[in-house]
């Protein structure tokens, strides 16, 4: 069966792994690229043609290229358009620091980390993939061609949108103030007798369940633990729960708490290797690796009932017309729908009376679910389930990202809905793929199943990372799928399944570097003296040489000789530190840049939003929330030249636009009211 982007064909002129990546991504899912030679990624070039480029639809280009020649051409860049830093080189590290990634990573000295994984590349060649294949579906609705812009701006940008938000008195704070084992002490990292696991008690009732498990109800109505676990975060709470757990867990190896975990539905995971998830017996068994390593599809895409489509047009955004209804909560599974908001469908976020239980973040809500609409349904309830099947009547794709068996155990399953619309693209988000599905899943059991903790830890323990690596790609990675489901929709005239995956995800995200790649180590500064993170006089600075030429320069201004194998520690990286730490950082800037050495800033978020390239270059916008005000968030993650992405509204309010999402679909006043007075929606 041909790939959902089968007939797409795409003209790859990259050298970077942010632009090659997203070529990789479109041939997973069945586009034709081609490229004039080899990249210096191997194995993102398995599904492409290397051959001289024939007529094309896209062209995907980095710095070391132009995007022309296409309809369809897209320009995937380290620093966007425009702005004093445009001169820098591409470099992953200058990028990380320039958007506060440094900072934002927990270590225990407080002091800005480097990550060993470009995680920033892989998330801008997440969204330009999204981007060209978005300007596809547009065009095959009658749409012109368009140009496209994607910067490693906004990579950084979509890694940390819930937390990059900010009011007049509150910046999210989901996850500051933690360490290398995470903020959360029911949320975290634990060693056992034999290694490392990771416990993901995040949720009340995870909580609940993991004290019973452990005959510790005591600490359920110990004073000082009163409330959600989320709120257990300030250090010192944090170290008499971990007090009480660390020694309970030093008693069995890893394996054995994993076995007894999961059977007390507790999220879990090991702490591995790369290697070891590669070989990991429920990551085979669920077809995603296998020998030689072949990275997975984005997403399992196939086709499901013949159907007759509604026309539509993409005139002003490339999804007008699609409607969505979104079935999520968390993180992973709002960010998806959140992004086909950007792209301009219209999102129903549809609620339990209880609400997303990251509505209690309050800002940080609004960087998973702007621009959506909110209607609360008790889908307990046959009322309930008879408005959704109504909903799903006119809608286009439903995404949900409950454990396996929950959509069925309500009468909401596949089969269902496609009873009443063989058109849906039906999308399900999970933590494990197969029969693990029904098992809870979190961003962190995946990062330490596979092997990314481990990478930034290096031979120290691991590393919990800050950013939500792979809830964030699973809902990236997850509207790419709807978006290419959608393309093989207007092929095909079928309904589509589509399946993505936390255990998936994080091989995809991960794709270059699973069978080899560097390694951090403990509060990691950097690989080598001229390649590391220092402090001056008044803040941070990244610097990161590529040559010789740029080492010596650097030794010639601290005073010292210097090479690009010189490691970080040592009597040369104490002397750059000397020498840094007693100039400001201005001025040590300014010298770097006076020299030919490649160097940033490592912002914190509150010198992010003064920063004049990223002012410049659009990353932050302010949306008007009714309750909290004027609400600063990231600004559109892809620039389309015609059909620009416009941010309609910020997260919605609990059940705020209940009355008229039900008006649309023909339930009258009367109606309506019946089911608030029933307490089956809430208006």
């Amino acid at each position: 069966m041909p790939g959902a982007l089968a007939g797409l064909r795409v003209e790859e002129r990259t050298r970077g792994l942010a632009a090659t990546y997203a070529g990789h991504l479109l041939a997973g899912l069945g586009a034709d690229v081609s490229r004039a030679d080899a990249s210096p990624f191997p194995i993102l070039d398995r599904r492409k043609r290397v051959v001289t480029a024939g007529a094309t639809e896209a062209v995907i280009a980095d710095e070391s290229a132009h995007a022309d020649g296409a309809p369809i051409a897209c320009s995937v860049s380290a620093w966007g358009r425009t702005g004093p830093r445009r001169a820098l080189p591409p470099d992953e590290a200058l990028v990380q620091a320039a958007t506060g990634v440094h900072t934002l990573q927990w270590s225990w000295s407080g002091q800005p980390v480097w990550l060993a994984t470009p995680v920033v590349s892989y998330m801008t060649g997440m969204l330009a993939g999204l981007g060209v294949a978005a300007a596809h579906f547009a065009r095959l609705r009658g749409a012109p061609g368009q140009r496209l812009d994607v910067s490693g701006l906004q990579g950084s940008l979509a890694l940390n949108g819930g937390t990059y938000v900010t009011g007049p008195s509150h910046q999210s704070a989901l996850l500051v103030g933690g360490d290398p084992r995470g903020v959360y002490p029911s949320y975290s990292l634990y060693p056992t007798a034999d290694g490392w696991i990771f416990l993901g008690a995040l949720t009340q009732a995870f909580w609940v369940k993991l004290l019973d498990f452990l005959g510790r109800t005591d600490l359920l109505v110990d004073e000082r633990l009163q409330g959600n676990p989320i709120t257990f975060g300030a250090p010192e709470l944090r170290a008499f729960v971990r007090g009480e757990l660390e020694p309970v867990f030093k008693q069995r190896t890893t394996a054995a708490w994993v076995n007894a975990l999961r059977a007390a539905d507790i999220p879990c995971g090991e702490v591995q290797s790369r290697e070891q998830y590669l070989r990991d017996p429920e990551v085979r068994a669920a077809g995603l690796a296998g020998d030689p390593f072949e990275p997975p599809p984005a997403a399992h895409i196939v086709d499901a009932m013949p159907a007759t489509l509604r026309s539509g047009s993409s005139a002003a955004s490339c999804l007008e017309g699609i409607r969505v209804l979104d079935l999520t909560s968390f993180i992973a599974g709002p960010v998806c729908p959140m992004l086909l908001a950007d792209f301009g469908a219209d999102v129903v976020k549809i609620e339990s009376l209880d609400g997303d239980p990251f509505r209690m973040t309050a800002y940080g809500f609004h960087g998973w679910n702007r621009g959506k609409r909110s209607l609360v349904l008790d889908l307990k309830r046959p009322e309930g389930r008879d408005a959704l099947l109504d909903l799903a009547r006119s809608a286009d794709v439903v995404v949900e990202n409950f454990r396996g068996g929950v959509m069925d155990r309500l009468g909401l399953g596949r089969d269902r809905l496609e009873a009443v619309n063989p058109a849906l693209v039906l999308v399900s988000v999970t933590g494990a793929e197969g029969a693990l599905a029904t098992l809870p899943g979190f961003d962190p059991v995946f990062q330490a199943r596979s092997g990314f903790m481990t990478a930034q830890g290096g031979s120290d323990d691991p590393v919990f990372h800050t950013i939500a690596y792979n809830d964030y790609s699973a809902g990236t990675l997850g509207a790419f799928a709807v978006v290419a489901a959608l393309v093989a929709r207007e092929r095909s005239r079928c309904g589509q399944r589509v399946d993505v995956s936390l255990m998936r995800t994080a091989l995809v995200d991960q794709a270059a570097h699973m069978t080899g790649g560097p390694v951090g180590g403990r509060d990691f500064l950097g690989p080598a003296a001229a390649r590391r993170l220092y402090p001056s006089a008044d803040g941070w600075l990244c610097i990161a040489a590529t040559s010789e030429e740029q080492a010596r320069a650097l030794g010639s201004l601290a005073g010292v000789a210097v090479a690009l194998a010189t490691p970080p520690e040592g009597s040369q990286g104490e002397r750059i530190a000397s020498w840094l730490g007693a100039i400001s950082r201005a001025d040590a800037l300014a010298r770097l840049a006076a020299g030919g050495v490649p160097a940033a800033p490592s912002l914190s978020f509150p010198e992010m939003l003064a920063d004049e390239h990223l002012r410049a270059n659009g990353a932050f916008v302010i949306l008007d929330d009714p309750a909290l005000g004027p609400v600063t968030i990231g600004g559109p993650l892809v620039h389309f030249e015609r059909t620009p992405i416009t941010y309609r509204r910020p997260g919605p309010g609990h059940g705020a636009h209940s009355r008229e999402i039900l008006g649309e679909i023909g339930y009258g006043e009367a109606r309506i009211a019946d089911l608030v007075a029933s307490g089956v929606i809430r208006a």
